[in-house]
């Protein structure tokens, strides 16, 4: 047998841990649809928690089948601190865009434009988040994308595919979890789920921002300074009832 043969029958070679942690990844999201059934348009936010739940777990299944994920899109500090105010070229960590800022300001240099930035800088920056409305119909979409690529997963499947796994299970855990916080019942944008005020007129009912009317309401009083004690001596109090002799 050639040495190009007996390369040839050596096969793939199945990552370490991934048997176990694709059979689990399958039966959570068998689940999903047991738990989907059950909502319904208008459903209570509680009733939601469940499909919440599971698919927090499958997508972290996921991203464990996944190759590591880089949030600032360098390679130096994958999970490092996010530049707020990185200038057009750069990239998105903190400490290299403050070694750079550094390095600019001693020799006068200019920002490198993007295609000349490393290509992990190039890379996608942590998980997705579809932007709102949250609604069961959205919730229903991402589910069936992910039950659409559920069935192309495999053993010998690519690293992409578990990458795509893991940004849609993302996905519709964001849609589930805004599903279930509790809904704005007060009206408030400031205090979504404050409990209702029952004494507050119409319009007004959130708990905290009638509070704080009341209490711009209220007329300032002076507050009432005790006395000084001197050193050595000790504050007489008066007492309600007389104490029993003996």
């Amino acid at each position: 047998m050639s040495p190009q043969d007996q390369h040839s029958s050596r096969g793939y070679s199945v990552p370490t841990g991934r048997p176990y942690a694709l059979k689990e990844l399958q039966a959570t999201l068998g689940s999903l649809g047991d738990h989907l059934r059950e909502l319904y348009e208008g459903a209570h936010p509680a009733e939601y928690e469940g499909l919440a739940d599971a698919l927090y777990i499958a997508f972290r299944t996921a991203a464990g089948l996944a190759p590591a994920k880089s949030y600032t899109g360098c390679p130096e500090h994958p999970n490092g601190a996010l530049d707020p105010e990185a200038p057009e070229g750069w990239g998105r960590c903190l400490l290299c865009n403050d070694r750079r800022r550094l390095g600019l300001r001693s020799h006068g240099a200019r920002p490198a434009p993007a295609a000349e930035r490393p290509a992990g800088e190039q890379r996608r920056l942590g998980y997705p988040v579809p932007a709102p409305p949250y609604t069961l119909q959205a919730l229903r979409d991402c589910l069936r994308t992910v039950e659409d690529r559920r069935f192309h997963l495999s053993l010998s499947s690519p690293a992409d595919d578990f990458v795509r796994m893991a940004d849609d299970l993302h996905r519709a855990f964001i849609v589930a979890r805004e599903l279930s916080r509790p809904r704005n019942a007060s009206g408030c944008s400031e205090h979504p789920g404050a409990p209702i005020d029952p004494d507050a007129p119409p319009g007004e009912a959130c708990i905290f921002c009638a509070g704080r009317k009341r209490r711009a309401q209220r007329s300032a009083q002076t507050p009432e300074m005790l006395p000084r004690i001197r050193r050595g001596e000790r504050r007489q109090l008066q007492r309600r009832f007389e104490r029993p002799p003996g």
